[in-house]
C-alpha cells in the first residue's frame, strides 16, 4: 500500500478498531463489539491503513491473517492505544485535584471513619469534589503545613499533639476513639484461663509509630506489670494486625472504630482486666491560608461537625476478662 500523507488526520476509534480486529481475528465480530456495520467497520481499518502507509491485513488469505509487519508490532499498537488513555485519565485526574479539596489522613482513619465522613460532606455539598491521601500521621500533618492538603484528620491524645501551628491551621475536634486491647474467642478463652505466669502473645505497632507510642506510653506498662508479653508479630498497619488478631496470632490494641463490627458481632473480645483502652481525639485541622475566604472556612467547618457527629465510633461494650 502506498503512503498517503495527505489521508487527513487519523482517529483514535480506528486504533481501537484495530484492537478489536486483533483480540476477536474477525471482522464480523470486530465490528459487533465496536457497535458499526461490518462495512463501516472495514473502511475504518482501510483509513488507518492509509494513515499509516502500511498494510495490516493480509486480505489474501482465509482465514483473516495480519500482515508479518503488523503482526510484528501488535504489542506497540497495545501499548500506544493504553498509554493515550492513560493520559487522558491522568489529564483529567490533575484537573480534579486543581479544583478539588484533599483530605490528608492516617491511614486508619482513612480506611475506617473518612468515608463516612466524606459521604456527609459530599450530601451537604454535592458539587464539591475530595481528593483522599492516606498517610502516615508524620507524613499527613507534613502534607497540611506543605500546603499540599487543605484538611487534615488525624488522632490526637493529650501527650501526643500534632504541634500545628494556630496560624496555619483551624483545629476542631470531631470525635473520639479508642484503641482497645482485644483477641479472638479463642485467645481470650485461653488467656482467661492462664496463670498469672503465662505469656500474653501480642500483635503491636512499631515503637516508633503514632499508635506504638501512644500504647507504649498509656497501655503497655499496666499489661506487663501483670503478665510476660512475647511479641508475635510488629507492623504499622491496624489493618494487618487486625486479620492477625482474628485468627488468634496474638492480642492487640486496635482502634474501636476499625473493629467495630468485629466487637458488635464477638469476632474480637475486649480485654480489659489485662490493658486499659485510650481514648484518643478525632480532629480535623483546616489549613488557613492567606486568601481563604473566611466564609469558605466557616463551611468546611460546619460540614466537618455535621459528618463528624454522625460518625463518632460508639465505646465498645466490657466483658469477659
Amino acid at each position: 500500500m502506498q503512503a498517503d500523507h495527505r489521508s487527513g488526520s487519523m482517529e483514535l476509534k480506528w486504533l481501537d478498531d484495530y484492537i478489536a480486529l486483533i483480540d476477536t481475528g474477525s471482522f464480523s465480530a470486530a465490528a459487533q463489539r465496536r457497535h458499526v456495520s461490518q462495512p463501516a467497520f472495514s473502511r475504518r481499518i482501510q483509513m488507518l491503513e492509509a494513515w499509516l502507509g502500511v498494510t495490516l491485513i493480509d486480505r489474501s488469505r482465509k482465514p483473516l491473517r495480519m500482515t508479518p509487519l503488523a503482526a510484528e508490532h501488535q504489542r506497540a499498537f497495545r501499548s500506544l492505544v493504553a498509554r493515550i488513555y492513560e493520559f487522558r485519565a491522568t489529564l483529567n485526574a490533575a484537573a480534579v485535584d486543581g479544583t478539588g479539596i484533599t483530605i490528608a489522613a492516617q491511614h486508619t482513619l482513612a480506611a475506617a471513619y473518612v468515608p463516612g465522613v466524606l459521604a456527609r460532606l459530599q450530601s451537604l455539598n454535592p458539587g464539591q469534589r475530595y481528593r483522599i491521601r492516606s498517610e502516615n500521621r508524620t507524613d499527613s500533618v507534613a502534607m497540611l503545613m506543605r500546603g499540599q492538603a487543605e484538611i487534615l484528620i488525624t488522632y490526637e491524645t493529650a501527650q501526643t499533639p500534632c504541634g500545628i501551628p494556630a496560624a496555619l491551621a483551624r483545629r476542631e475536634v470531631l470525635g473520639r476513639d479508642e484503641l482497645v486491647l482485644v483477641a479472638n474467642p479463642g485467645l481470650h478463652d485461653s488467656l482467661s484461663r492462664a496463670v498469672a505466669a503465662s505469656a500474653v502473645p501480642m500483635l503491636c505497632f512499631p515503637p516508633e509509630s503514632f499508635f506504638g507510642q501512644v500504647v507504649r506510653a498509656d497501655a503497655m506498662p499496666e499489661l506487663m506489670r501483670q503478665r510476660p508479653v512475647v511479641v508475635r508479630c510488629v507492623s504499622e498497619f491496624a489493618m494487618g494486625l487486625r486479620e492477625l488478631a482474628l485468627i488468634g496470632q496474638g492480642a492487640a490494641w486496635l482502634p474501636a472504630s476499625l473493629i467495630h463490627d468485629d466487637l458488635r458481632h464477638r469476632r474480637l473480645l475486649p480485654l480489659p482486666a489485662l490493658g486499659q483502652s485510650v481514648a484518643m481525639d478525632i480532629v480535623a485541622y483546616l489549613a488557613t491560608p492567606e486568601g481563604l475566604d473566611r466564609a469558605d472556612l466557616e463551611a468546611r467547618l460546619q460540614a466537618l461537625r455535621a459528618a463528624g457527629a454522625a460518625r463518632s465510633p460508639r465505646r465498645p461494650r466490657r466483658g469477659g476478662l
